[in-house]
């Protein structure tokens, strides 16, 4: 549902261009795209900012560079493509502004202005054994010392990643930028053409989990979700999706480890997810907790 805000004069906001990609998109859950404000661009042009401009045919041109098995996935979402894209131009304009030699690749120049920009960061004993206590299962019941190292650097890495969007996010507040009105609707729409979306928009309770055929824990859990979807049926909808197969979905949803249970409420909002083997009665007393009957 979208509400529109009107301005001093009576006007929708929404109407006249002036709203955010995520006051009229709220159920994508954009990230540095969300300060984004609508407005009628050049044809053509899909973004534009203080420092950069993004063309269609510059989206176009990384999609056909993808393999084939994942180019129909990659058009249904272009408005994650180029927020991925915006990042790293955000990041490359800072970066020369600060100084940083053009004549470095660019990769290797946004990697390092954007380390630059993180303070140090560590992860203790204590945070990394609680993460494996919670998720032994998705860690294959491994030894706490086989994994320990691993763990540490994954949960490093969050960190990191947690650090430089919140650096990102600042940044983007501090710049004007446009985005294609009636492109950002399009790709909207086409983003929401998968099951998830689909699902979240029933008006039930839905239960999704992502991962993998092959993957031990994942196959564990399909004769639960299998009985779970037949004791429920008619009262919520349970999703496997697959993160090879529809691998940007995975990444919208912040899946890192698999699998994972994502739940959501009958308004399509998340309200509870779990990382690892889930129990049959573990699930339907979360199910129980949430909503279903």
């Amino acid at each position: 549902m979208i509400f529109l805000v009107f301005g001093l004069v009576g006007t929708p906001l929404f109407a006249r261009g002036q709203a955010t990609l995520q006051e009229a998109y709220p159920d994508l859950g954009f990230g540095v795209l969300r300060f984004a404000k609508l407005a009628d661009l050049p044809k053509g042009t899909v973004l534009s900012s203080d420092d950069i401009v993004i063309d269609e045919s510059l989206l176009l041109q990384m999609v056909e560079k993808e393999s084939p098995e994942f180019r129909e996935d990659m058009k249904k979402n272009l408005l994650f493509v180029l927020e991925k894209e915006v990042k790293n131009k955000l990041l490359l304009a800072e970066a020369y502004k600060n100084g940083y030699p053009r004549e470095t690749p660019e990769d290797q120049t946004i990697s390092s202005f954007k380390n630059s920009k993180i303070p140090a960061l560590s992860v203790s004993d204590e945070d990394a054994k609680a993460f494996y206590e919670e998720n032994s299962a998705a860690l294959g019941n491994l030894p706490f010392d086989q994994v320990a190292d691993a763990v540490k650097e994954y949960l490093l890495d969050q960190k990191r990643e947690e650090a430089s969007d919140a650096y990102l996010l600042e940044l983007v507040r501090s710049k004007s930028i446009q985005i294609h009105s009636s492109w950002a609707k399009k790709n909207s729409a086409l983003a929401r053409d998968n099951p998830v979306d689909q699902a979240r928009s029933s008006g039930k309770l839905t239960l999704v989990e992502f991962g993998r055929t092959g993957c031990p824990t994942c196959d564990m859990m399909q004769p639960i979700l299998l009985n779970v979807e037949e004791r429920f049926f008619d009262k919520m909808n349970i999703l496997f999706v697959h993160i090879y197969q529809l691998p940007f979905l995975a990444s919208r949803y912040h899946i890192n480890l698999i699998p994972v249970q994502v739940f959501f409420d009958k308004t399509g909002k998340e309200v509870f997810r779990h990382v690892g083997f889930y129990p049959q009665n573990a699930i339907e007393k979360k199910l129980v907790e949430i909503g279903v009957n």
